[in-house]
């Protein structure tokens, strides 16, 4: 049942993260419906490539985003303990090394931690114009 669960969170994870445009976002899109080509510069700047089919404009916007992340670095000493360092004290009951005292042992060292890690996210907002006039708007890409 647990893992049954674990899969649906996961799952539903995905699809918020592919499920488009926020319902903010869709209204700021839909407001340029009906806008001129100029509208959509001045609110979107120069567009990063245009393309033309039959009478049709397309004006498309692309956002890349790229990261990395340095991971973690764990170093860990071994417990301490054992036998001491050496001999028992320097004469009479006097203070020394060694003895029950205190001593490095146990486990030795440790290395370990997360790799660094990379991701790379796209998304392309493409406006289409009929005789200068926005008809319509698609976004695609898994950034968006």
């Amino acid at each position: 049942m647990k893992l049954r669960l674990i899969v649906l969170a996961g799952v539903s994870l995905v699809t918020a993260c592919a499920s488009g445009p926020t319902k903010e976002e869709k209204v700021r899109l839909d407001a340029l419906i009906g806008q001129t080509q100029v509208d959509v510069v001045r609110a979107w700047g120069v567009p990063s490539r245009t393309y033309e089919a039959n009478g049709h404009l397309f004006m498309a916007y692309v956002d890349n985003e790229t990261g990395s992340s340095a991971g973690s670095m764990s170093l860990g000493m071994g417990g301490w303990g054992g036998n001491g360092w050496g001999a028992p004290g320097w004469g009479g009951n006097g203070w020394g090394w060694g003895g029950g005292g205190w001593g490095w042992g146990g486990n030795g060292w440790g290395y370990g931690g997360m790799p660094a890690s990379y991701y790379s996210s796209s998304c392309q907002t493409t406006f289409e114009l009929v005789k200068g006039t926005v008809t319509g708007w698609t976004v695609r890409g898994n950034g968006c």
